[in-house]
């Protein structure tokens, strides 16, 4: 019942400190949304860990996809290989639902990786070191806020056009291989093999951003790529009296923002790197909160008006 009455009660601070804007949902709406995350989370973790080819993954996938169909005016499938250090070859994809919008001009794209880790690396005994992570928050997270907003763009159109893009082998190689970011950087190489007209107006990355002591502050590669899109994702969070949002920068990440940002395309990372289960196998469901992801979803579903 305490945790009815904590989310109830953020519900009613939300909606009693910001109202007006062309984004503002009312309480069902709130309600209704803030549930979906939760429940995407909690499906997503019953899967257990969703690293490469595991059943898991294949389950991720489906959902994705079974949500597409659902929302998406198109989904895409963007499939890939990866040779892996140990001469594997890696079959993996990223997933785009893309939205159409009433208003002209190239989509934002709003993505998350939605494989977790295969080894949980931070681990200090070495044979919980190989055994593959839960990936509540690290994959988990950003996935289920990401599946949310689908629901909310195929009810929304007054905006531009959206691609909600899940990137897949973020989290597959080990420190200092070189095997991260896998799908953002086969999706960003297309990209820059493609005519101008088909790369996004910005980006927007979320990841991490289910921790219960949620803070997310300013990311350096993203201020200085898109200073203008911190400050409205910023204020726009100050306005609502979110507090998870924080305005001073903290974070120089690697994260999937930055194959964009090489490309010269305006791009940020959301991201909370203050874990202390980053990595581990105490990253579980239990380590995270409906109140963080809501917070996260509320700027992004108000800001898309004003991109």
């Amino acid at each position: 019942m305490r945790k009815v009455w904590r989310l109830a009660l953020f519900l009613g601070i939300l909606l009693g400190c910001y109202g007006g804007g062309s984004g503002t949902l009312h309480a069902q709406e709130l309600q209704s949304y803030s549930k979906s995350a939760w429940n995407y989370l909690k499906t997503l973790t019953g899967f257990g860990p969703r690293n490469i080819g595991s059943f898991g993954y294949l389950k991720m996938i489906d959902l994705i996809q079974q949500v597409g169909a659902e929302y998406a005016d198109e989904v895409e499938v963007q499939p890939f290989t990866h040779s892996g250090a140990d001469g594997k070859i890696l079959k993996m994809s990223n997933i785009r639902l893309k939205f159409k919008g009433t208003r002209k001009g190239p989509a934002l794209l709003i993505g998350a990786h939605y494989d977790t880790r295969p080894f949980a690396d931070e681990e200090s005994h070495p044979a919980l070191k190989k055994r593959p992570i839960l990936g509540a928050n690290d994959g988990g997270s950003g996935t289920a806020v990401v599946l949310t907003l689908a629901r909310y763009l195929k009810n929304n159109r007054d905006r531009r056009a959206v691609d909600l893009v899940f990137f897949d082998g973020e989290d597959y190689g080990v420190k200092g291989s070189g095997e991260n970011l896998l799908g953002s950087t086969h999706y960003a190489n297309q990209l820059r093999k493609a005519g101008r007209e088909d790369w996004p107006y910005a980006v927007i990355i979320i990841d991490m951003v289910g921790d219960r002591n949620l803070e997310i502050f300013k990311e350096t590669h993203s201020m200085k790529s898109a200073s203008w899109l911190v400050d409205l994702i910023y204020g726009t969070a100050e306005k609502m009296s979110i507090p998870q949002f924080r305005s001073q920068s903290k974070y120089t990440i690697y994260d999937d923002h930055y194959p964009f940002i090489g490309l010269g395309i305006p791009s940020v990372v959301l991201i909370d790197f203050d874990y202390p289960h980053w990595h581990k196998l105490t990253d579980t469901l239990d380590k995270c909160s409906p109140e963080s992801m809501f917070s996260v979803f509320q700027v992004m579903a108000e800001i898309l008006g004003e991109i």
